[in-house]
């Protein structure tokens, strides 16, 4: 094994003393190496000194683009904030309608006024009308469910019921049923009975009305 060795150092001792007498003869040689050499040097230190240059120019130029992008985003939903607020102040006389029609707390004189008001100006008595069971002061109490049969109201939506009884001649009841549902405030009319009373004077029609009213409380 030592001869071995020694055998090839001398072998590769005598290329690189070769080598290095022809660069040494040779000028064109030695100065294509040392500008090979230096290039390298240079490329080899460049590299090391702009790569986090490079990656920090990167790094700004995705955060640049996000920073645009909810930019961008911002002034979308500036825009639609604008125009929304455009139109709330062009609907704000309208407001009130919308409390009047769904109101957030049951309001049963509300809708007494409305049904005394309906009946003077279809020309029928109001024999009667009575309110179901609400909470005015305190915690409402959960929603029921809709009964089956029974017209379904708006989910989450609390309701009051009502009994109405009203007589008249054929055409003004008529005429006072068509109107009961066309009310500002909903109606979910869940029965309609008839009966006939005849005087002396003349056959009086009544009509016995129940039905719910509903309504959005603001705990719920």
């Amino acid at each position: 094994m030592a001869l071995g060795w020694r055998s090839g150092y001398l072998r590769y001792k005598d290329y690189f003393l070769n080598i290095i007498a022809i660069y040494k003869q040779k000028q064109d040689l030695r100065m294509f190496l040392e500008i090979l050499l230096s290039l390298g040097t240079i490329s080899f230190f460049t590299a090391f000194a702009l790569k986090p240059t490079v990656i920090t120019i990167i790094s700004l130029t995705r955060e640049i683009k996000s920073k645009e992008e909810t930019v961008a985003k911002l002034d979308t939903k500036i825009q639609n904030l604008t125009a929304a607020r455009t139109i709330l102040d062009s609907e704000a006389a309208r407001l009130p309608l919308v409390e009047s029609s769904i109101p957030s707390s049951p309001s049963p004189e509300t809708f007494v006024r409305q049904i005394e008001g309906l009946a003077t100006r279809n020309s029928v008595n109001l024999l009667g009308i009575s309110i179901g069971q609400v909470t005015l002061l305190g915690k409402s109490s959960t929603p029921k469910k809709d009964e089956p049969g029974l017209t379904p109201l708006p989910e989450g939506a609390s309701d009051v019921s009502f009994t109405l009884s009203v007589s008249g001649d054929y055409p003004a009841l008529f005429s006072f049923l068509s109107n009961l549902e066309q009310l500002r405030r909903p109606i979910a009319v869940d029965n309609v009975g008839f009966s006939a009373t005849k005087t002396e004077a003349e056959k009086v029609l009544v009509i016995l009305v129940t039905g719910r009213v509903p309504y959005l409380s603001q705990q719920q």
